[in-house]
């Protein structure tokens, strides 16, 4: 870089540009994984209701694929939850604070607690 174009453009300037390109990336990075995890969680909780309903081997198997899609990109607690409705299947007071447990942490990874 010359010291013309400095000039020409100011350093001020510059330095907005590069903080404004990063912010953005930065931005857009955000923006796609809180699709992914939504696309993701809503995937899963569609499946987990056609696996109540249909008890079917064909709905298992599409929990399970949900469930692994949640796994690539959620943190440790939803994870966790996810785990717990599973294990939790013949115990009804124990599923009930299951889906609570999942419900909070959706609610948290997503940045949507209420």
């Amino acid at each position: 870089m010359s010291i013309e174009f400095l000039s020409a453009f100011g350093l001020g300037a510059l330095v907005t540009a590069i903080f404004q390109a990063f912010f953005n990336l930065y931005q857009n990075k955000k923006a796609l994984s809180f699709q992914e995890k939504k696309e993701a969680y809503v995937g899963l909780l569609q499946a987990y209701h056609e696996a109540a309903v249909e008890n079917s081997e064909k709905a298992a198997k599409h929990f399970a694929y949900w469930q692994m899609r949640c796994e690539l990109i959620s943190n440790a607690k939803v994870r966790k939850a996810i785990q717990d409705i599973v294990d939790t299947n013949e115990d009804k007071l124990k599923r009930y604070d299951a889906h609570e447990r999942l419900k909070q942490a959706l609610r948290k990874d997503l940045g949507i607690s209420l």
